[in-house]
């Protein structure tokens, strides 16, 4: 008898529980997902990551956290919607890179960067878009 009350209890709480934290949650679902910086014209991209050829057995890899920043609003717009062509264009250019790259090599940020900046204004079709560079590692 006791343990019946106690877990009816139990369930009230839960389902009491569940109610109250699916009320809380109703503004978080509402409001758009937070940008991690940068401004307005910012736009972040995923991590592009290559792998490198160090060794017969081993490889290593190369990760660029970057970003587009641009004051127009109607490129921002157009940016957002060419982000897959444009992502697959930087994976396509650091893999390129990243091949010729051995155990001993220095990461060249400067080609990096020219590299993505050139695709960008190519897929684009316009300039006014700035490739910013966050953070590069290779392991």
């Amino acid at each position: 008898m006791i343990r019946r009350r106690f877990l009816a209890a139990a369930l009230g709480f839960t389902a009491l529980g569940f109610t109250a934290a699916s009320f809380m949650a109703l503004p978080a679902i509402a409001s758009e997902p937070k940008k991690k910086g940068g401004g307005a014209g910012y736009t972040q991209f995923r991590t592009v990551t290559a792998f490198t050829d160090v060794g017969r057995r081993k490889h290593g890899t190369l990760s660029v956290d970057m970003g587009l920043y641009t004051d127009n609003p109607k490129l921002t717009e157009q940016i957002v919607l060419m982000m897959p062509r444009l992502q697959d264009a930087y994976l396509t250019r650091l893999q390129s890179y990243a091949g010729g790259l051995t155990s001993q090599s220095l990461v060249d940020p400067d080609f990096i960067s020219s590299q993505f900046q050139t695709v960008t204004d190519q897929i684009l079709g316009q300039k006014g878009a700035k490739v910013l560079l966050g953070s590069i590692l290779l392991n």
